[in-house]
């Protein structure tokens, strides 16, 4: 062998591998490209088919009775720029598809700086958290929700900060501390004293009888009124002062009156997680609202009136009166919240056996409850999510599609997402879907203010423990709601004549005369 030819052929496999090189690339970047098309497509189709939708009701004379909320738990909602975090520019490209379910504003869960995926920890009361973008970005988010008509609500998390709040070095006072620990947890501080934390070591729980803490959260209140926020959700309000009813309505009448004071038509929602009624004693603090926790979750009246048999639609409704009545002859301007599950619930799909007869149902009569009513998002889709915290606030189901734009990761440790029911892109325009459904109450809401703000009493009817039928009043006006949730048909003898239907089953109602067959599942408003 001649050693002087090894170099043409060297030359020669040099040039192959080139050219081989250049042929992989060109064909990867082909295949990225297609890729990118079609990943990109599916919010093409969303807004096609969200476009193609029957407009809603119409509301001309609609003036803000009853609203529908939207809960958005930004993080896993939708994401903008591709990090796999939800953000608040993902929420504002994403507000079409709220829009397009009828809702009249959104819950913006915790957006400030934190350590947490849940932001529950808030570091800085007047900054936005950097994974969800920048006050412009939040500008922009308020400037586009009110351009369509939505109001915005921001999760107040004034029970605790996060331990590396500047106030917690600079402002000790501002903290509940004590030379002995007291009820509930409490942590060493190096000096020998404690500092309460009922949520967690990390999040000293703030003294908010204090009233140069109170000036200062006073500040804030108005930070974010004058950017436009509607109102707060208030997180935790039974902690306040852990135990105490008394105190706790203290401080939520100085809430209601300080944040009055400086948006007189600001909205407030408060979390008091409790089914008794002590619940309704905190309305005597003048907060609009409570959360109606005694209808909510998988041991709540809703669930037990679908799943168990001994329980009847009467006590549902008793139950329901008695919820509106506590609430207004302790504050004659409040109104109650009801919802189903939130963020640190097990979603509906679970516990109710993945059967999307009961999963309709259940938002059927929570929606068709008085009050400000509040929907989780997914729920209408009939996402699933149990277990742990992380489960209950997995990526909103928009697509299946693998990498698809937008989708997020979802907080780290959760389990793997696994859903009985479509997402939200084939849900979209099919009749007969949870999305449909949901959708088809939230505009029964707007076109019938007697829903959110009538007046609530039973009409006496025999047709068994799970039929039956309730007259909802408002402004001289009637109209009457007539319920079967059991899967058999029964018969209701009941004036009036049928104006809407919300059929889980796509079977319709029929009335001759008095008498009005109800199929299995289903919810119908008459006209008196």
């Amino acid at each position: 062998m001649r050693l002087g030819a090894m170099p043409r052929w060297g030359s020669l496999n040099r040039a192959l591998l080139i050219i081989l090189v250049l042929l992989f690339f060109l064909t990867a970047c082909s295949a990225s490209t297609n890729e990118t098309a079609d990943i990109q497509a599916w919010t093409d189709i969303l807004e096609n088919k969200q476009a193609a939708l029957e407009a809603p009701y119409p509301d001309e004379d609609y003036s803000g009775y009853g609203l529908t909320w939207y809960q958005v738990f930004v993080y896993s909602f939708y994401d903008s720029d591709g990090d796999g975090i939800g953000d608040l520019r993902g929420v504002t490209e994403r507000l079409d598809y709220i829009q397009s379910l009828g809702f009249d504003g959104i819950w913006l869960s915790p957006i400030h700086p934190s350590n947490t995926y849940h932001k529950y920890n808030v570091s800085d009361y007047y900054s936005i958290d950097a994974a969800y973008g920048t006050l412009d970005d939040f500008d922009a988010l308020i400037e586009a929700c009110h351009a369509l008509g939505l109001r915005v609500l921001l999760d107040l998390v004034i029970n605790h900060t996060d331990i590396n709040h500047s106030w917690f070095a600079e402002n000790p006072g501002f903290y509940n501390i004590a030379d002995a620990q007291g009820n509930g947890r409490w942590e060493s501080l190096p000096d020998g004293r404690y500092y309460e934390c009922q949520f967690w070591d990390q999040m000293p729980d703030l003294n908010l009888e204090n009233m140069e803490l109170r000036s200062e959260l006073e500040l804030m209140f108005s930070f974010w009124l004058e950017r436009g926020v509607d109102g707060f959700r208030l997180d935790a309000t039974g902690e306040y002062v852990s135990g105490n009813t008394a105190k706790n309505i203290e401080i939520l009448t100085w809430l209601n009156v300080s944040i009055k004071a400086i948006k007189a038509d600001a909205y407030i929602v408060g979390e008091f997680w409790e089914t008794t009624n002590i619940l309704y004693e905190y309305y005597e603090s003048g907060i609009d609202s409570f959360f109606s926790f005694p209808f909510a979750g998988s041991d709540g009246a809703i669930a037990r009136l679908l799943l168990q048999s001994s329980v009847s639609i009467e006590d549902y409704f008793s139950r329901t009166a008695l919820a509106l009545d506590s609430a207004l002859k302790l504050n004659p301007n409040a109104t109650n919240a009801p919802f189903f599950t939130n963020h640190d619930m097990s979603r509906a799909a679970g516990f109710l056996r993945r059967d999307a007869n009961l999963i309709k149902t259940a938002w059927g009569l929570s929606l068709m409850q008085p009050g400000n009513a509040f929907v989780y998002y997914g729920e209408e889709l009939g996402m699933s999510g149990s277990g742990i915290d992380e489960n209950k606030r997995a990526p909103m189901f928009w697509t299946d599609e693998e990498f698809a734009i937008g989708m997020t990761s979802g907080p780290p440790g959760m389990d793997a997402a696994t859903h009985s029911f479509p997402p939200a892109i084939q849900q979209i325009g099919d009749p007969g879907s949870i999305y449909s459904y949901i959708r088809d109450a939230v505009h029964l809401r707007r076109k019938y203010p007697h829903i959110g703000s009538g007046s609530f009493s039973i009409i006496p009817t025999e047709a068994g423990r799970k039929a039956g039928a309730v007259m909802r009043s408002w402004l001289g006006s009637e109209i009457i709601i007539a319920y079967n949730v059991s899967s058999e048909a029964v018969e209701i003898s009941l004036p009036g004549t049928i104006q809407d239907i919300l059929s889980a089953t796509g079977e319709q109602a029929e009335k001759e005369g008095t008498t009005l067959t109800l199929p299995g599942f289903c919810i119908v408003i008459l006209s008196t």
